[in-house]
């Protein structure tokens, strides 16, 4: 059995530079509902029997271009969303919000609103709805963090394959089992 992993295409939108919490909120919410720059994916002329998708736009319309059967979209395989650690006007360099609110997420600090424990809890419940037989393969496009999660859900679960943390946007890869 193998699962297929996409992270969705690179998103077209260019943050501002420096942002206070409400420029990084509203830049959030921006990307979210961005546009995407396609590219060709080499699937590996592997044979999916399913593709499951998050319910986000820049998902579907990844998983749209590269899978011609019907996708099953669930909120499931959402990113987790960022929030700032803190409400301040004082403006500092955007990627110190991603940062801070990444490590924030890590840490199940209180300002996000879905800890790293909700975040795994959430892909053991998206892998519970899995019927993972030995004769299927499995697509999943969905986001760079939360699919770092998953597949780590899925090593313990015996798959293997060689996976970086910095996932490339539009690019497969695979675990096998």
């Amino acid at each position: 059995m193998k699962i297929g992993f996409v992270r969705h295409y690179k998103v077209d939108y260019k943050a501002k530079k420096m942002m206070n919490s409400n420029d990084f909120e509203e830049y959030v919410t921006s990307y979210d509902n961005a546009t995407v720059i396609e590219n060709k994916i080499d699937l590996e002329h592997s044979q999916w029997n399913k593709c499951y998708c998050s319910d986000l736009t820049r998902a579907i319309i990844t998983a749209k271009t590269i899978y011609d059967k019907e996708l099953e979209t669930t909120d499931l395989l959402r990113e987790v969303k960022m929030y700032p650690v803190k409400k301040i006007r004082l403006k500092i360099p955007g990627f110190l919000w991603s940062i801070s609110s990444r490590i924030a997420w890590k840490i199940n600090h209180v300002s996000q609103l879905e800890t790293s424990d909700d975040t795994k809890k959430r892909a053991k419940e998206f892998l519970s709805k899995l019927d993972l037989k030995e004769d299927e393969n499995i697509l999943i496009v969905s986001h760079g963090f939360f699919l770092i999660t998953l597949i780590n859900e899925l090593k313990l679960l015996g798959f293997k394959g060689d996976i970086p943390r910095n996932m490339k946007n539009g690019y497969l890869y695979i675990l096998e089992k």
